[in-house]
């Protein structure tokens, strides 16, 4: 895990990874056996499970630049609205994300008892 990286540039990469992922599951030959299906779920769950944090922290990070008077808006609108607006929308994220964190939770728990025909 290389953390010297900035966040937008580990964003985009986790970006990239789901659109290969996107690519490479286009066809029907994706996947060979059902635990590569669970084991793909289970990793896009770990994924989605994470999400949630990093918006949370994210939107602290725009609090405290917020707090600080460290922003200002290209188009004249005020400041703390604009900031209320992206703190709805994030936390809105954040919550759908749980809920899709717990969708795919529930489809590894079924997926982890299939298997290939001998």
């Amino acid at each position: 895990m290389n953390l010297n990286r900035e966040p937008a540039t580990i964003a985009r990469s986790a970006a990239e990874e789901i659109r290969a992922l996107n690519h490479r599951t286009i066809g029907r030959s994706a996947f060979e056996e059902p635990s590569e299906i669970y084991s793909t779920v289970n990793e896009l769950k770990q994924t989605v499970w994470g999400m949630p944090q990093a918006i949370e922290q994210i939107w602290g990070e725009l609090r405290t630049m917020r707090d600080a008077d460290a922003i200002r808006m290209d188009n004249g609108t005020d400041v703390n609205e604009e900031a209320e607006k992206a703190r709805v929308e994030l936390n809105e994220a954040r919550q759908l994300l749980a809920q899709a964190g717990a969708a795919l939770d529930r489809a590894t728990s079924t997926l982890a008892h299939m298997g290939g025909q001998w």
